[in-house]
Formats: structure tokens, sequence, C-alpha cells
């Protein structure tokens, strides 16, 4: 197991310049609104929406997962034919053994209307961010312990120091459409830039452009589409961008409308990282009961680090709840009575 962990720090610090300072993310990212699009605040049916989402990825690397949470709040605000929603969220990152902890909190405005049977919606986001690590759990080349039983020995001194935890501001956009086209057909698009100000992040202090977060850019496809009275299928697609890395994830899911209340599903995605090939395939199933929605997935390791986690990827839960609206659906018309 020490061999293991040994390789795989090694594979990472080789690809440690292709994948620094890159953003989290989920393989059910269309049941976190609001890190997928800041545009997504208040793009439901409903008055107020809770969700929560939690993965856990790589366990079979040393028994240290990389784990992270997520909780989000949106309520809507009607006038006349325009819709004003505010949301905020709240996301914890912890990076399996060496303890690089990323803490979230944002809050996001969007705007929408319907314009000719177009629902249009503007959204910006903006927070904060809290990043720190644990220097304790690293090892480094000073320590390097070929003749002992781990490999690299944290008893041994080293030369490195810890840096100190870092806190800065951040700033999203998105836009999103959709259109009912028929009684059973409902795409809908959108786009999303995250990180427009690219805050530094460095733990020493740094001034280098190589420490700046890049932007990350998001286009996101999907939609509802009746294939009969029972069945509904929802697609999936998503490409995302981040300096010299990219990301591609397609699939879907298939909803079988059990009752008018119940509807249980199932589906599958792709995730391919274009650069590196297949990364993994996630397998997701769950069910809706009215207002609430649940969902478990599970990603089948398919990359090239399959070797050291078996196949063995990650587990995700999510869970998303919303009230029903309390827009009126008649127009009043005073009249004098007789």
């Amino acid at each position: 197991m020490k061999i293991i962990r040994f390789i795989f720090c090694f594979i990472m610090t080789l690809f440690t310049y292709e994948m620094v300072a890159q953003d989290i993310h989920f393989s059910q990212f269309y049941a976190s609104p609001l890190t997928l699009n800041p545009a997504q605040t208040g793009w439901y049916k409903g008055d107020i929406r809770i969700r929560g989402n939690y993965r856990t990825q790589w366990k079979a690397i040393d028994n240290k997962p990389y784990s992270t949470i997520g909780f989000g709040l949106e309520k809507q605000f009607h006038y006349f034919s325009n819709t004003y929603s505010f949301g905020i969220v709240a996301i914890n990152d912890e990076t399996g053994y060496v303890g690089l902890v990323s803490n979230k909190i944002l809050i996001s405005g969007a705007f929408s209307k319907k314009i000719n049977g177009h629902k249009l919606s503007g959204g910006i986001q903006t927070g904060i961010v809290y990043k720190s690590t644990n220097v304790i759990r690293y090892t480094f080349d000073d320590q390097f312990d070929i003749g002992g039983d781990n490999v690299f020995n944290p008893q041994l001194p080293t030369a490195e120091v810890p840096g100190e935890p870092i806190l800065y501001g951040i700033a999203n956009i998105g836009a999103m459409w959709s259109k009912r086209l028929s009684n059973t057909i409902e795409p809908e698009f959108g786009v999303s830039i995250y990180n427009l100000n690219t805050p530094r992040e460095s733990f020493y202090g740094l001034d280098l452009k190589e420490a700046d977060l890049p932007i990350r850019a998001a286009l996101y496809g999907g939609g509802k589409f009746s294939a009969t009275s029972k069945i509904n299928i929802n697609p999936h697609i998503l490409y995302m961008t981040q300096k010299k890395a990219a990301e591609f994830l397609i699939g879907g899911e298939v909803e079988y409308v059990f009752t008018k209340d119940i509807k249980p599903y199932i589906g599958t995605s792709i995730r391919y990282g274009l650069s590196r090939n297949f990364d993994a395939s996630s397998w997701i199933g769950g069910v809706q009961m009215k207002n609430l929605r649940m969902g478990i997935s599970y990603d089948i390791n398919i990359s090239t680090l399959q070797q050291a986690t078996n196949n063995r990827g990650a587990f995700e839960f999510s869970l998303i709840y919303i009230t029903p609206s309390v827009q009126s659906t008649f127009i009043k018309i005073p009249c004098d009575r007789l």
C-alpha cells in the first residue's frame, strides 16, 4: 500500500502543472445548480429550493478520500411577469492525504423573464474563499528513505516551512435559456464564467501570475423530453475548461412516472478529459417523491489511475427539496359591485 501511495503521489506531481488551482465539481452537476451557473438561481418551479450534495472519492488510495460537501438555499420574488431570485451556497472540500481544505460561501442573484415563450435568466455571484493546508501530513523529497518500510520517513527533518491560510473574494456570472417547443420537448442551455477576478492563490504570498486562479468557463445543455405518458428522458451535457484543463460530460436519466407523486429514475454519464481520454463513467439512481428529489451515484474510474484505484471512484449523494410556488396564477380585475 505504501508503494501504491508513492506511485500515486509521483504521478500527481508530474501533472501538477495542469491540475493547479482547478475548481471542485460534482458528477451530478445538475443537482448543484449554484456551482454550475449563477443564472440557475431561482431556475425552478416553486418558491424555495433547498439542496445538499456530498461526494467522496479515491478512498482506495491509502484510505484517505477526497470529500466535498455542498449546501444551497434559494428564494424567488415575483413582480408582475419578472422573477428576482436570491440564493446562498456553502461548500467544504478536503483533498485527502495532504489535508488541503477549501471553504466557500457564495451569494447569488438572478433576474428571469419570459419573452414570447422564451425563458431567459441572467445571474451574478460573489463571495469569499478560505483555504488552508496541513503540512504535517506532507512528506518531502528530503524525507525520502528508500531503505525504510514507508518509502518516506516523516520523522526525518525537512527544510520546508508551512504556508499561511489564504482568504480572497471571488466573482462569477452566467446566463440561461429555455423554451417549451411542444408538450413533450423543453430544452435548456446555459453558459457561465467563474473566477472573473482571477484571485491570487499562494500560501506563501508569492506575487506570481502562475498563482492566479484561472477563469473557468462552462457550457451546459439539458432539458426534458416526454417519450410517453409514463417515461421521461432528461439529457445532460457539460463542457468545462480552465487553463489547460478541459472536461466533457454527457449522459442522462430515464424517469418512470409510477404515480403523480412518485417518479423513480436511473441514468448514466461518461466523463471525458479530452487530452486525458476517458476519465470515469457514472451510474445514478434515485426517486422524485412529490417535492423531494433524491439521487445516489457511483463513479467507476476508467483512467490510467485505475491500476491504483482498482476502478473504484466516487460515491455521490444529492437531495433537492422545492416548496410549492406562492405566485398567483389568477389575474384579479377590480370591479364595482351592483
